[in-house]
């Protein structure tokens, strides 16, 4: 796998509140994942670096038994970081109600893990087909599914950053998980709504596909690069974050 990512505080807001990591740990598949804080003063900023934090000692210290079903492995993962959010938010006035989303990859040269809590997404472009692997958990995509909003009216909506699920919030704020099968070449893209967003699905799929060509780490940061400029140059109003990844044939990690 080729990976590059990068996170921007945006125009507009003082704090970065996205936490991201990318971790190999000499464990079977590579971690990937972005989280997108929310909450008063630092609050935001404490949840995502929780999340990031707990996920990834779970898949450093997963047992060998535990590769077995990778999206389980992913699902205990999240719940956990959910559970130790929560007491933290519990335990602390100035962490209270505070929350994140999270989207968590775990994949080697073959398979792919995903799981997802709110609206940080993960996009796939695969045989040169592209789409959105994730579904928001939010207000206006519930809307969407009901057929009571079109995806355009949905991307400039008042209550788009309305999130029906979420770590932190609630017990229950656990993970949808899939699995699916890449190959050389296929690029999968995490980002938080940050970028998703300010930069509409024809502009992430000709980027993916430019970089689907990558050869090394830095020509993959290059359309990192690129992805956050278009956010950057519509406004930037959120914290934006961006992890792009390539498969490629050796399944070599760099």
């Amino acid at each position: 796998m080729l990976y590059a990512a990068k996170s921007h505080v945006g125009l507009v807001r003082q704090m970065n509140e996205d936490g991201f990591a990318i971790s190999e740990s000499n464990q079977p598949m590579t971690l990937l994942m972005v989280a997108d804080g929310m909450g008063g003063a630092s609050a935001g900023e404490v949840a995502s670096k929780v999340a990031v934090d707990t996920v990834t000692n779970a898949i450093a210290t997963a047992k060998d038994e535990d590769w077995v079903k990778p999206d389980d492995l992913l699902f205990r993962a999240i719940d956990a970081a959910n559970r130790e959010i929560c007491s933290l938010s519990a335990s602390s006035p100035e962490y209270s109600g505070m929350g994140t989303t999270v989207v968590a990859v775990l994949a080697d040269e073959k398979r792919v893990a995903v799981a997802h809590v709110g609206d940080s997404r993960v996009y796939a472009l695969q045989d040169g087909q592209f789409r959105q692997v994730t579904k928001d958990h939010s207000l206006v995509a519930e809307l969407v599914r009901r057929g009571q909003l079109t995806e355009e009216e949905a991307q400039h909506h008042p209550q788009r950053h309305i999130v029906t699920r979420s770590l932190g919030t609630s017990e229950f704020g656990y993970a949808d998980v899939q699995t699916f099968e890449w190959s050389k070449a296929d690029v999968m893209l995490l980002c938080s709504d940050g970028l998703s967003n300010l930069v509409n699905a024809t502009e992430l799929r000709e980027t993916m596909e430019k970089a689907s060509a990558c050869q090394t780490p830095q020509e993959l940061e290059t359309f990192v690069d690129t992805l956050l400029s278009l956010a950057l140059m519509r406004g930037g109003h959120d914290n934006i974050t961006v992890i792009l990844t390539v498969c490629d044939e050796a399944g070599a990690l760099k």
